[in-house]
């Protein structure tokens, strides 16, 4: 050791050591000791919390932060953190109404930390929840595409309760689904939320249970409700009549476009085929879609036919006329005017037909000038059948 002293440049790097040793306890605050000194912090604008039974109860009033003042060592300061700590009052254990001094309470605060509420009590303002049935609205927005309508929408469930304070439940006056029908072809089938509503709009801060309906908003092409017709496409045999035919649709719903829907007076049912019936019996038959229909509801018909015995019965000199004439021609029946007619049918109907239920006449509508063959027609009651149909006679047409 002496021979180190000795020697001028150990003894110069010593001092040199010490110089910076001294310097640096001087001036560096990270080189010293750590010391159990306590300081303060304050957090502002804590959120204040409330914890209450909010299923009975409406929060009204409450103050929505406080501030806090720490006081601790400084790791201990470090620890405390926005994600650990709650400010909060607890109501659960109060009924409705005004509530003074209610302490607030802290957790997540270490123990070794001081802390001190502004304010440390507060007033709070609690309201009992009530509760009303309201009807649910649907509020349609939109225009559905051109060629289609739109009919009345439902919801279902078609009535909520509405939950809150009485002053809020004063405020509504509807409860609404709104669907938007933009564009639409076909009919919207969706689940909707629902939406409270008072003078001002919107409200917020009521619960409406349930809070989604199942809403249907029709959207249909034009259409018109119209007495059913059921034809007979080919008649019982020889020796048998139709007495009476029933059916268990007497009007069905025809679908459609506008022009074919506002001209449509009745709608033309299957045609029966009792070319093999000789006994009354039913018939169970779909309604076909003529053109221009695009459905038809109901889709199905019964159909109940009375057959009975055939009898016949003649009328003379029934006036043949003419139909169809242009202003600016005239037209003349070459030969007898008038026709003798043979009718088949059940006796009931025979004997219930007048001569002014038969008219026979020729149409002429599609005629030019010159000498025509044409058929004869007869309008007569149902389910008679002439003798003579597919007769003809002559016409001249002239200017």
């Amino acid at each position: 050791m002496d021979k180190w002293l000795q020697n001028n440049t150990i003894v110069k790097l010593i001092a040199v050591a010490l110089a910076v040793m001294l310097w640096m306890s001087v001036n560096d605050t990270s080189f010293r000791f750590p010391r159990n000194e306590s300081t303060a912090n304050t957090i502002q604008n804590v959120t204040l919390e409330a914890r209450y039974d909010d299923t009975r109860f409406e929060l009204v009033d409450i103050p929505s932060t406080v501030d806090l003042t720490l006081r601790g060592n400084a790791f201990s300061l470090n620890l405390v953190s926005p994600d650990r700590y709650r400010a909060y009052v607890d109501l659960r254990e109060l009924k409705a109404g005004n509530h003074t001094d209610v302490p607030v309470r802290l957790e997540g605060i270490p123990k070794n930390v001081e802390v001190q509420v502004k304010p440390a009590r507060v007033d709070v303002v609690l309201e009992e929840k009530l509760q009303k049935e309201m009807p649910v609205e649907v509020e349609v927005i939109g225009t559905p595409d051109s060629d289609n309508e739109l009919g009345e929408p439902v919801a279902s469930p078609d009535k909520v309760l509405v939950r809150g304070t009485k002053a809020q439940l004063q405020e509504v006056q509807a409860v609404k689904a709104v669907v938007n029908v933009e564009g639409a072809a076909e009919t919207i089938e969706k689940t909707a939320s629902l939406q409270v509503y008072g003078a001002k709009g919107w409200m917020d801060g009521v619960e409406v249970t349930p809070e989604v309906v199942d809403v249907s908003v029709p959207i249909d092409s034009p259409h018109a409700t119209v007495p059913l017709k059921v034809a007979i496409g080919r008649y019982p045999p020889a020796g048998f009549a139709v007495n009476r035919v029933t059916t268990d649709v007497a009007k069905v719903t025809v679908y459609g476009s506008k022009g074919y829907i506002s001209a449509l007076e009745a709608y033309k049912g299957p045609q029966l085929d009792l070319s093999k019936a000789k006994n009354g019996q039913p018939f169970q038959m779909p309604i076909p879609l003529t053109s221009g229909a695009v459905k038809i509801e109901p889709e199905q018909v019964k159909i109940d036919v009375d057959i009975v015995k055939e009898n016949k019965k003649k009328w003379t000199d029934i006036p043949i006329a003419i139909k169809g004439l242009n202003k600016n021609m005239s037209a003349t029946i070459q030969g007898a005017e008038t026709v003798d007619l043979t009718l088949f049918g059940a006796a009931k109907r025979l004997g219930s037909i007048k001569d002014e239920d038969l008219h026979a006449f020729i149409d002429v509508s599609q005629l030019t000038p010159g000498e025509y063959e044409v058929p004869l027609q007869l309008n007569r009651p149902p389910y008679i059948r002439w003798a003579e149909e597919g007769q003809t006679t002559t016409v001249r047409i002239a200017r």
